[in-house]
């Protein structure tokens, strides 16, 4: 574990591997604004992964009895196109607003504020959370993908391999070319 003097206030921050926990008591006690500019592992999610580490730029500052924390995360979402299946890089920016107030009691890992315990921010997690949350509901590897051919299981896009005659029926993401049947009343 490294823990290394950070500002004139006299707050630190842990690193502990791939951690970064943040001793914010200077903050909270006497409102000493502070200011991060890091870099941070976030683990994969589900079938996401993150190939560099988040950067993040941080102002937190004391606002009544809590923390007000602004700034941005940057980090490149990596996995495989939905429509194409080929393997796709894409950027992610987050606008970060976010406020947390120490927790009264207990600590609850599923509460509102699960990242700020005592005089302890963990900036390792509050970035996870942010980076997992803002991932798209689809992964492209662009707005124009032609997605996979029903009849040959290659891409459609150029040089994907598809060789078949383009489709007479409407849809040309991927999906199926079989149509609906007619919903019947009751």
């Amino acid at each position: 574990m490294t823990r290394l003097q950070w500002g004139p206030a006299g707050a630190s921050f842990y690193d502990m591997g791939s951690t970064l926990v943040v001793d914010v008591g200077s903050l909270l006690a006497a409102g000493h604004p502070m200011s991060l500019d890091e870099r941070v592992e976030v683990p994969p999610f589900s079938s996401y992964t993150f190939p560099q580490p988040a950067h993040v730029r941080l102002d937190l500052r004391h606002v009544d009895r809590g923390i007000q924390i602004d700034g941005t995360l940057e980090i490149d979402v990596a996995g495989a196109c939905d429509r194409c299946l080929e393997d796709v890089v894409v950027p992610l920016r987050v606008d970060v607003e976010e406020r947390f107030d120490p927790p009264s009691g207990a600590s609850d890992p599923f509460g509102e504020n699960n990242v700020l315990n005592g005089t302890s921010l963990d900036v390792s997690d509050l970035v996870r959370q942010l980076a997992t949350s803002a991932l798209p509901y689809i992964l492209t590897c662009s707005e124009t993908c032609r997605g996979l051919c029903m009849d040959c299981g290659r891409s459609k896009n150029a040089g994907g391999g598809c060789t078949c005659p383009p489709a007479t029926t409407e849809g040309d993401h991927g999906e199926s070319q079989v149509e609906n049947p007619p919903v019947q009343d009751p």
